[in-house]
């Protein structure tokens, strides 16, 4: 398994990112950190994963409701595939049981900050006052730390991402957006990801209730990648099989 700071293929692989937060948090958490290349002084967070095989990363961002996200752990139970859930801290607030089964049945949990807002708007010390409040909220339900963070709305910038770094945490974004959000109907939801979907692709869906097409187009998703012999990987999972540059 990939875990934040030591990859399994166990050589570390630092890359400087100009900027001394980001020196000692690379210093502190190790390898792995690669992902955050250095482009025209841009800290870019992870996208897309570089891999040999057919593999994909499913993602889903929850941050309001009961119904979708219970229907989305129950299908991904029936047909045991884990995904990566990124959660807002007052939801796993309100809703610590359903935190600890995605933990329980071998679901990755990062983090989707705490107010749905976009935090590049906002000062550094904002951005680690967000981070951290869901990071506590997080760390205390699962019984462990998070190290996966995706930002609310996928909104970022240097500040956003160099922040989440000190704090120990890979920024998440994603290559392969659902468009669940925009509910076009399950059937639209299967065919734009399964006809758009590459190896290493990470794909965005919602398992909030704002998304009700989500767990009618799940099993469909699943079934093509089964179909076509794609596995469906965690993120960390995902990044344990990156190739190199």
């Amino acid at each position: 398994m990939w875990v934040l700071g030591i990859s399994r293929r166990g050589k570390a692989k630092m890359i400087a990112l100009g900027g001394l937060v980001a020196i000692l948090a690379l210093a502190r958490y190790g390898a792995g950190f690669d992902d955050y290349r250095a482009v025209t002084g841009h800290l870019k967070p992870v996208e897309h994963v570089t891999v040999r095989d057919k593999a994909v990363a499913i993602t889903f961002d929850v941050s309001w409701g009961e119904s979708v996200p219970l229907e989305v752990l129950d299908i991904l139970r029936k047909r045991e595939v884990k995904a990566t859930f990124f959660v807002s801290g007052p939801w796993a607030s309100s809703h610590p049981q359903a935190v600890k089964r995605m933990k329980a049945e071998g679901h990755e949990v990062g983090s989707h900050g705490y107010r749905h807002i976009r935090l590049s708007r906002y000062s550094r010390d904002v951005i680690v006052e967000e981070l951290l409040k869901a990071h506590n909220i997080l760390h205390e339900t699962l019984g462990e730390e998070p190290r996966l963070f995706r930002p609310p709305g996928g909104d970022h910038n240097d500040a956003v991402i160099s922040a989440a770094l000190e704090l120990g945490y890979i920024t998440v974004l994603w290559s392969l957006d659902s468009n669940d959000l925009r509910r076009p109907g399950a059937d639209t939801i299967a065919s734009r990801v399964l006809r758009r979907s590459k190896p290493g692709e990470i794909i965005l869906f919602h398992a909030s209730d704002s998304a009700p097409d989500t767990p009618q187009a799940l099993p469909r998703v699943i079934e093509g990648f089964q179909d076509a012999k794609t596995e469906m990987l965690t993120v960390s999972h995902l990044l344990d099989r990156e190739e190199a540059p």
